[in-house]
């Protein structure tokens, strides 16, 4: 695994037609294994009391994100399918369906970048559209 920043650039639209955009940046590590890309860092955005490890794996036609911790789920997104995922939180746990829109990625020797978007459900109603951009380079 190579150490690399990551910068994760989201940009949601809500129902309503508002637009928001946040992007953090992390240091992680990237790798390849078994023709599948891998992406780990500690995700400090998600929780305001711990950071949370997140693992992000990528294959021909699937993106899955990992989260193991304060808040967890394992969220799959297949190009043009549906999935659902349980996301839990101190809170309590939300059944989210994903509608993958576009996943699309690109990797050279020291950087990379992903693509992903898809509509969000929550517990049956609508939540938005969202469309993610994970871009790595190494350190």
């Amino acid at each position: 695994m190579d150490s690399v920043e990551i910068i994760i650039r989201a940009k949601q639209k809500d129902l309503n037609g508002k637009v928001e955009i946040v992007e953090h940046k992390a240091q992680g590590s990237y790798g390849c294994k078994g023709g599948k890309h891998y992406i780990r860092y500690m995700d400090k955005h998600l929780s305001p009391k711990e950071q949370v490890p997140t693992v992000i794996k990528l294959g021909d036609r699937e993106l899955t994100i990992i989260r193991q911790g304060l808040v967890s789920s394992r969220q799959s997104f297949i190009l043009q399918g549906e999935t659902r995922a349980d996301y839990h939180t101190p809170y309590g746990t939300m059944e989210l369906v994903m509608h993958t829109h576009e996943l699309s990625s690109e990797f050279q020797e020291n950087q990379g970048s992903i693509h992903l978007v898809y509509s969000l459900e929550a517990n049956g109603a609508a939540v938005g559209h969202y469309d993610l951009e994970i871009r790595f380079t190494a350190t």
